[in-house]
């Protein structure tokens, strides 16, 4: 025989309901927390307010959070604590400026959003003659930590004491502004960054009066979203989702946004790093 509920017990499973309902949500939309670094416009940077973040990587993350089952949110951190932070699980993943190489393959997936180089970024009008890797000897150069730049520093280097040159010295940063102060004062004579960021900040700081760009691209290679390698459903839901607004034609007009298609992919790929040194 059915009893039916009293009119106090129904509330009660109601309320119970509504709050199971609320956490399942609430779970569901957890955000998925993206580890970066914050200071390489046009990629990814803070507005003037010092609090919003803005770019291509900030602008993509929003166009892919409609396809993802949670949205993407920042969470700053300096480049050579990114793959601890992955290890830690403290980020779910890296979208930031970090190259794809079959070294760091190794140690994540990555999902390839855009294709890069290497420039050199030096003193406004080139006072130390700067023309590429081969015009470093005997003098100094900043990179960022863990960064690909190192290799070509490494090679440079061996160039310059192969054909009897001084060697050159590389100062190692944390965080690219810090490395880019170094040239603004004359420390080095050249800060080797990714391209797009290098030529952005010749452009726009001081109103183009404190830095330019010298010699060749360097080292083109894929940029990409670190995933860790035991998350390989996040990793295609990623794919998915920028391969979404590929298909769309959002990608390219946020890339147009910053100046920057040039480095525009025509796919979502996976792990196609090429540069077997880096």
């Amino acid at each position: 025989m059915h009893t039916p509920r009293s009119p106090r017990n129904l509330l009660a499973a109601l309320l119970l309901g509504a709050a199971a309902l609320t956490a399942g949500t609430a779970q569901a939309a957890k955000p998925l927390i993206a580890g970066s670094l914050t200071n390489s416009p046009p990629m990814i940077a803070y507005a003037s307010d010092g609090k919003t973040l803005q770019g291509v990587i900030v602008d993509l993350a929003a166009a892919m959070s409609r396809h993802l089952p949670a949205p993407i949110r920042f969470k700053p951190e300096a480049f050579p604590n990114l793959f601890p932070a992955l290890q830690s699980h403290q980020i779910d993943v890296a979208f930031t400026m970090m190259n794809d190489t079959p070294q760091r393959e190794k140690l994540v997936d990555f999902v390839d959003f855009f294709n890069l180089g290497t420039k050199l970024l030096v003193r406004k009008g080139n006072p130390d003659r700067i023309s590429g890797l081969h015009s470093l000897c005997g003098k100094a150069v900043s990179t960022i930590q863990g960064s690909t730049q190192q290799e070509l520093v490494a090679q440079a280097d061996q160039w310059c004491q192969a054909h009897h040159q001084t060697k050159l010295t590389n100062m190692e940063f944390a965080q690219p502004a810090d490395a880019r102060m170094q040239v603004q004062i004359g420390r080095v004579a050249a800060f080797l960054g990714n391209s797009p960021v290098m030529v952005y900040i010749a452009k726009t700081a001081g109103g183009g009066k404190i830095f330019d760009v010298a010699g060749p691209e360097y080292q083109p290679v894929p940029l990409g979203i670190a995933v860790p390698k035991d998350q390989p459903a996040l990793r295609d839901e990623l794919q998915k989702a920028l391969q979404a607004v590929i298909d769309d034609g959002t990608y390219l007009k946020i890339l147009r946004k910053y100046g920057v298609e040039g480095g525009a992919v025509k796919s979502a790929t996976i792990n196609a790093g090429r540069n077997d040194k880096a």
